[in-house]
């Protein structure tokens, strides 16, 4: 299983990085700014690893445990001397459903971690990049996705990056959304699909995000274009 885990993030990360198509969900970004950020796009990947690795450590060990429970509170409720009749087939599906439950509980660890690569690759690529905002989407359209209330009210919503080149010239304040570090990040709590799609431009912000001074630099902007 971690095997395939690897595999499987190495994959998604040859996608978004190796060949490139994270440029394409980053209008913006210049080619040599991915070439020279590519070391930090390679530890998040060597992170995700390793914290996959240990994840399935932890479930495995968690699904013995709960399986020693379940064998222990069935041998203490016996009477003395045992039980007359044991159903061995039934106590054994009984007791075993804890470890049988891991070949789905790791499959969905290794598309939970997937997603979560892809968030926090786009997330580098983004302050690397010079991003000012994220915009939140959410898959709660989707036929049969179990979403969060929460992250379905955020849909839609853009919320500033801190410290941006923008927040530093002054051109740019929070939205009714706010900051987006105030809030969990897409792809941080456990099977959330959701993602940023990340702002590069004045021109993408929504009007009470501007500053007067910002407004005026989207205007001479205009008028030089």
């Amino acid at each position: 299983m971690e095997r395939q885990v690897k595999e499987h993030l190495e994959t998604i990360f040859g996608r978004l990085v190796q060949k490139g198509s994270i440029a394409r969900m980053h209008n913006g970004v210049q080619r040599f700014t991915l070439a020279n950020i590519k070391p930090k796009l390679h530890d998040e990947l060597t992170r995700r690893i390793m914290a996959s690795s240990s994840l399935i450590k932890l479930n495995r060990t968690q699904m013995i445990e709960k399986t020693l429970q379940r064998f222990s509170g069935w041998a203490s409720s016996l009477p003395a001397g045992g039980p007359a009749v044991i159903d061995r087939r039934k106590l054994k599906e009984e007791l075993s459903k804890p470890v049988r439950s891991l070949p789905f509980v790791e499959r969905r660890l290794l598309i939970d971690q997937g997603h979560k690569l892809n968030a926090s690759i786009s997330a580098v690529v983004a302050r690397d990049g010079g991003a000012i905002a994220a915009r939140w989407f959410s898959h709660f359209r989707e036929s049969g996705y179990d979403y969060r209330e929460d992250h379905r009210e955020r849909d839609g919503k853009v919320y500033l990056l801190r410290n941006s080149w923008a927040t530093k010239a002054g051109f740019v304040k929070p939205g009714p959304a706010g900051y987006a570090d105030d809030i969990t990040q897409p792809g941080e709590e456990i099977s959330c699909r959701c993602k940023f799609v990340y702002q590069y431009h004045l021109r993408q912000l929504p009007e009470e995000m501007l500053t007067e001074k910002g407004r005026e630099a989207l205007k001479k902007a205009r008028a030089a274009a």
